[in-house]
């Protein structure tokens, strides 16, 4: 009997899981917040495909604000076609910023993210060299406070910058997805 009871505990843990409805408060409330301003279809897959690219962002103490098409008081574009949710988010590891850009009619939905993470100089430096060996990614430029990767095949940079006792390595990665 305590197989059976645990074994469907199990189970029920497992499908929760899945469902969004367990998503702690805070997190449910800014995925709402991204469809509702972007006037995306509200619908348990848009939110998964939202939750499963920012979730990383759910850690550390994080804290987050935006902007959208109707922040501005002199907004003229906030019943456009084209909407912009523009998202930063800090905790206490980095600062991250996405962007989000709905094209209605297209029904593409576009994200920019950027990951903004400070350390000493010496660890950039590692990282660096570390990237600088690594096959799939392609060295655009560099000076002698930066160098900036591109990863094959994919929209993707890294950036590594270096001033004295200060390094900052920045993450970019652009996606396009479709919207059912």
């Amino acid at each position: 009997m305590k197989k059976i009871l645990f074994i469907m505990l199990l189970l029920h843990n497992l499908f929760a899981l899945d469902d969004m409805s367990v998503l702690p408060k805070p997190q449910k409330e800014l995925i709402e917040k991204i469809i509702t301003n972007l006037n995306l279809p509200s619908n348990q897959n848009t939110k998964k495909m939202i939750f499963n690219k920012i979730n990383f962002v759910f850690k550390d103490g994080w804290s987050a604000h935006w902007t959208t098409n109707d922040t501005p008081a002199n907004s003229k574009i906030e019943n456009s076609n084209t909407q912009i949710f523009d998202l930063n988010v800090y905790n206490n590891n980095r600062v991250i910023n996405i962007t989000f850009i709905y094209f209605k009619k297209e029904k593409q939905l576009f994200l920019s993210i950027k990951q903004y993470v400070e350390t000493n100089s010496k660890q950039v430096l590692n990282l660096y060299k570390k990237r600088k060996k690594d096959d799939k990614y392609t060295l655009e430029n560099e000076t002698d406070n930066y160098a900036y990767f591109h990863e094959k095949g994919y929209m993707s940079y890294e950036v590594y910058h270096i001033k004295p006792s200060a390094g900052m390595v920045v993450y970019e990665d652009t996606l396009l997805l479709n919207i059912k």
